[in-house]
């Protein structure tokens, strides 16, 4: 009897051995390998500042440079704009923004004031839900209406991205120069862009 026991205990044991490894889940090595987000940028419009010409072009291609160079937009080219704004206090047609996938739209006016300063006012809108999120004006010398410019900038991506906008950021270096015992330093001043 004891020679029969001894095989039958071995036939249970490997039977409920078997058993167990049955019901253990599967396992497989898995492998992630995470090295860069993917962040798709905001399609945004930004149309020329009307009133000042020349000026009201560069200060939207300023603010569009800006935005861009961020990598969170992509400023649409001005070519595909369906609807001319010729006045930047109306309200827009947003259908004609959706239709290019315009999600945000910006538009603006640049003018010269009695005592010479110029007033840059812009507004920030939002195509899909056609309504205004922000809107200001700025007042400066002709000499700062490129740093207008990036506070505008710097305005839109702060109401569209929550963060405090940085093209308005101006970076200070020292340069060294000449030989050795008759050094020159330079001290240069310079926006971020």
């Amino acid at each position: 009897m004891k020679s029969i026991l001894k095989p039958l205990l071995m036939i249970v044991a490997m039977a409920l051995g078997m058993t167990a490894a049955a019901t253990l889940p599967a396992r497989a090595l898995v492998e992630l390998n995470v090295n860069k987000g993917n962040v798709e940028p905001l399609p945004i419009a930004i149309t020329d500042f009307q009133g000042g010409d020349a000026l009201g072009a560069e200060i939207s291609g300023i603010v569009s440079a800006d935005l861009k160079r961020s990598g969170l937009f992509a400023p649409i080219e001005k070519s595909a704009f369906i609807e001319k704004i010729s006045n930047p206090d109306a309200t827009p047609r947003f259908e004609d923004w959706k239709v290019i996938n315009a999600q945000a739209l910006v538009t603006g006016s640049v003018s010269k004031e009695a005592d010479g300063r110029v007033r840059a006012q812009y507004r920030l809108w939002d195509t899909f839900a056609g309504q205004q999120m922000s809107g200001e004006q700025f007042f400066a010398n002709d000499a700062n209406t490129r740093r207008v410019a990036h506070i505008i900038a710097d305005a839109i991506y702060e109401r569209l991205t929550g963060e405090k906008g940085y093209f308005d950021t101006r970076v200070v270096f020292i340069d060294e120069s000449g030989a050795k015992n008759a050094r020159k330093k330079r001290l240069a001043i310079m926006d971020q862009d």
